[in-house]
């Protein structure tokens, strides 16, 4: 028996190994083991929901770098030459009102930046930061013959990479989300072996991560097949399931990026007001998903209305240790994935701000639109339109594809769904260049071929 290790400290990347194909095709093979890290409020529940005889889940709580380790990650972070970085250094602005650190890493960004050997020097560096030594001996007990590193810019990843590399141990990375080669910092240590979702995203880890192009592979998003199969729920039984009305037309509100709320209960306030009279159709109905992390909407801040329902995915909510303070997390059921599907499936228009909910909506051809108003006028400066979406290199990509609307004002917004309700073809060129760039397949084997990537290289250990 062959032994995988890998560690899953975030709700996102446990939805998607374990509610993929990923984890069904490595369990299937009796001649592997895995060993799962995970915070130990964690524990039973993955026991329960993962009972297969050949997975141990082990309880560990990280707690994090050291001071040296982290200073070199925020020196990582702003040596990463991206937009996107250079965006944030002016959030953080907005957020601390520092002028003197914005000059600072906005000089730091320009000047270092582009030199050839920083990445390197990064490298070097993180020599200097120890050992986590519960990892090494965690390593020293189960001695894997492959180290699964889901999320190589997640700073609990880097902490076992790190100790996995030292150790000798090979080691496999991937990369969690489609921003995160852009948005998270010079990647300080890289793994043997790197799997990727698409052909930008390696170009990517070529380029920004420096990665050799024969040590990449790309398996596809495994949490895109779902996307690309049969619903187990039929449309009317999904409308009867949230009580609405069987013949109601159906748009996927969604308009939540942080935890300013205002903006968002304005915006789909509006909407209530233009189905109420008459700017939209009468037998529009709004499902209104907020995102896991979301503040929870105070009570009478949202109009009155028979014209929408309020769906919140992911009940199940743990407080972990990470980054030496306890930290809210959570998972995602099968029910939670099933009711994005089918909202997603049985819904005519989308909307949002920001979001991978533009490349899931592409993926089942509804036309998407992106809030780009504040809904509040108010809002504090650093929650803003204005200041944090535009910029972004991964969105640009969504952006340009033609693809998606930008809606500028409320006005646009409610043309923009009539235009969509009227003729939903409308885009559909734009959102199938969404779906070649940013997902590559659609065969809906995407999970197989990561868990086929982590077979090869097991065995050729």
């Amino acid at each position: 028996m062959k032994t995988i290790i890998t560690p899953i400290y975030n709700g996102i990347r446990a939805r998607n190994f374990f509610r993929t194909d990923t984890y069904r095709e490595l369990i299937k093979d009796s001649n592997i083991r895995l060993v799962v890290v995970v915070p130990s409020t964690k524990v039973e529940y993955y026991k329960k929901e993962y009972p297969e005889t050949n997975v141990v889940f082990e309880p560990l709580d990280i707690l994090g770098e050291t001071t040296w380790g982290r200073n070199l990650n925020l020196a990582a972070l702003n040596l990463l030459n991206t937009n996107t970085i250079r965006l944030k250094q002016v959030l953080a602005y907005y957020k601390h009102h520092s002028k003197l650190k914005l000059v600072f890493w906005r000089i730091f960004n320009r000047v270092l930046s582009p030199l050839p050997f920083v990445m390197s020097a990064v490298r070097w560096l993180d020599k200097f930061e120890p050992t986590d030594s519960q990892v090494a001996a965690l390593l020293a007990r189960y001695k894997p013959d492959l180290v699964v590193i889901p999320d190589i810019v997640f700073s609990v990843d880097r902490i076992f990479i790190r100790a996995a590399k030292r150790a000798g141990f090979y080691t496999l990375g991937m990369v969690r989300s489609w921003d995160n080669l852009t948005s998270k910092g010079v990647v300080q240590i890289l793994p043997d072996k790197l799997i990727v979702h698409n052909s930008t995203m390696k170009e990517e880890a070529i380029k920004l991560a420096g990665m050799s192009a024969k040590d990449i592979y790309v398996s596809g998003p495994p949490q895109f097949d779902w996307h690309f199969r049969s619903r187990n729920m039929g449309r009317e039984e999904f409308m009867k399931s949230l009580n609405i009305p069987v013949d109601r037309r159906l748009v996927l509100a969604a308009p939540f990026f942080n935890d300013y709320v205002k903006s968002s209960v304005n915006i789909i306030n509006t909407l209530t007001d233009a189905i109420n009279d008459g700017r939209l159709p009468k037998n529009l109905h709004l499902i209104i998903r907020y995102r896991p992390t979301n503040a929870e909407i105070p009570a009478g801040m949202l109009k009155p209305s028979e014209h929408y329902t309020i769906t919140r995915p992911c009940e199940a909510r743990f407080t972990v240790v990470n980054e030496q303070s306890p930290v809210e997390d959570y998972e995602h059921s099968q029910a939670d994935v099933e009711l994005l599907m089918n909202s997603l499936a049985y819904s005519d228009v989308v909307i949002n701000t920001i979001s991978t909910l533009s490349v899931d909506a592409a993926a089942m051809d509804k036309p998407v639109i992106n809030v780009r108003y504040d809904g509040d006028p108010n809002v504090p400066l650093k929650y803003g339109v204005k200041i944090f979406y535009h910029g972004h290199d991964h969105y640009e990509m969504i952006e340009r594809s033609g693809g998606v609307r930008l809606a500028w004002t409320p006005d646009e917004l409610i043309d923009q769904i009539n235009m969509y309700l009227k003729d939903p073809s409308i885009d559909r060129e734009g959102r199938a260049r969404i779906v070649a760039e940013q997902l590559e397949f659609t065969d809906g084997l995407s999970g197989r071929r990561v868990a086929e990537a982590i077979k090869k290289y097991l065995n050729a250990r």
